[in-house]
């Protein structure tokens, strides 16, 4: 009977335990879903800085000063002081840098979109969590296969040229690659697929009748006859950033890195595609490359902010320049290979005698990154393209740009003239391909949709 009545007695309080024991449970449980959406935040956040970033402003490099490795070196700041100001987004450089008509722009010669801005934005608010172990760069580099889809509405024209004959104009519209066959009465398009990331870079052979086209880790060559696939390479180590036939067609080059890594140069025969020849060119990314007028040297700039020169027949290195003191976005030849024009992210324009290595030049007046160059005709003028969307006339002698043509619709990314020099495309942010006249009129505006 004892024990009975003790039973009885106890019950309740067991009860008692088990409901706040419940309790505790749900209580921890809603805990952790809020933690756990916490940190996919930040890890969210912390692999868009990772993959955009990091290369740039790490302990070794820090461009401008800016260390985003750690959070103390991230709030601390470069040049311009904090890289971000927790939960306020709005006043943070880094929210600032990264939308479109950030000065200078961030990322250089990318765009984020605006999912990956967003995240960002709520990570700030959030007040920048840190999770340094997710800054590391993995040496696993993701299979093409594995990326997810680009949104419909981010279609950035990242690279535009036009073929031999003038006749044909390609250009990069977001993972597809449109060409334009032009016409005196009408222009067709044909729409070429097979890259899952932005297409980032364009070759015509000599000839005409192969293009290039890079992607994230991948090349694909048309035959210009049927646009059907001549070859793919698909195992380069990351985005090919830039793609140049030689002057006899039988050679495809290709620059490409992985986030972190050192960028490569790459030589492939054009009929097979076996490779030639390959080396580390750069510590980080080639964002250019241009094959000197006589094809007998290849000039390549990096992030590193050198000019490199490259002998076509072996790969070994001829020159360096130490060009800038930011990354290195564009390259140009004159005609005639006396001299190179390099244009940068930090916001000026060089001319450089190839022969002595001396600066000939500097011109300053761009809004932003000098993000493409074309010199059409062995003379003193040559033709950059900007942030503000304008070309800008400049010369061998002047300071400043001579003339600024009008402006697109949003930043222009890439450049290409024709053989005359009488005719320019620039293909866009916002997905468009703008024509300028020799006057620096817009004269048409190509839509891909």
């Amino acid at each position: 009977m004892c024990t009975l009545k003790l039973f009885r007695i106890q019950l309740p309080v067991y009860a008692l335990k088990l409901k706040a024991f419940v309790i505790l449970l749900l209580l921890s449980a809603n805990a952790f879903a809020k933690d756990l959406a916490d940190s996919t935040l930040v890890r969210s956040a912390m692999h868009i800085l990772r993959d955009n970033c990091i290369n740039c402003h790490n302990s070794i490099k820090s461009k401008g000063k800016l260390d985003l490795s750690e959070y103390e070196t991230a709030r601390i700041g470069g040049h311009e002081g904090p890289a971000f100001i927790d939960g306020n987004p709005n006043e943070s450089r880094l929210i600032q840098l990264i939308k479109p008509g950030g000065d200078p722009h961030m990322p250089p010669k990318k765009q984020l979109n605006d999912e990956e801005i967003k995240t960002l934005s709520q990570w700030i608010l959030a007040g920048a969590p840190w999770i340094t172990s997710e800054l590391v760069i993995e040496n696993r580099i993701a299979a093409a296969s594995e990326l997810g889809d680009l949104p419909d509405n981010y279609r950035p024209v990242f690279a535009v040229m036009l073929s031999p004959d003038d006749q044909k104009l390609a250009a990069g519209w977001g993972n597809q690659v449109v060409v334009n066959n032009f016409d005196q009465e009408a222009s067709n398009k044909v729409k070429l697929n097979g890259h899952r990331d932005v297409v980032q870079s364009i070759a015509w052979s000599p000839d005409g009748k192969l293009l290039a086209t890079g992607g994230f880790r991948k090349v694909s060559l048309w035959k210009s006859s049927d646009w059907l696939l001549a070859g793919e390479i698909d195992d380069l180590p990351g985005r090919v950033t830039a793609l140049a036939f030689s002057l006899d067609g039988k050679t495809l080059i290709s620059a490409s890195n992985a986030s972190g890594q050192e960028g490569e140069i790459s030589m492939w025969q054009s009929d097979g595609l076996d490779k030639r020849l390959g080396w580390s060119a750069h510590d980080g990314a080639i964002y250019d490359i241009s094959l000197s007028p006589d094809g007998k040297s290849l000039a390549t700039a990096g992030g590193d902010k050198l000019i490199r020169l490259w002998n076509m027949a072996d790969g070994k290195q001829l020159k360096q320049i130490e060009a800038h003191s930011a990354p290195i976005m564009s390259l140009a030849f004159k005609p005639d290979g006396t001299a190179i024009a390099s244009g940068a992210a930090d916001k000026e324009l060089k001319i450089w005698d190839i022969k002595t290595r001396e600066q000939k030049n500097l011109v300053t007046g761009h809004p932003g990154n000098v993000a493409s160059i074309v010199w059409p005709e062995n003379n003193a003028e040559l033709i950059t393209a900007s942030d503000d969307g304008a070309l800008r006339l400049c010369n061998e002698s002047s300071k400043t740009p001579v003339k600024t043509w009008a402006k697109a619709g949003d930043l222009i990314y890439s450049l290409d003239t024709t053989t005359d020099g009488k005719r320019f495309f620039g293909g866009s942010e916002n997905g468009q391909v703008y024509e300028w006249d020799r006057n620096g009129k817009i004269i048409r505006t190509l839509r891909f949709e």
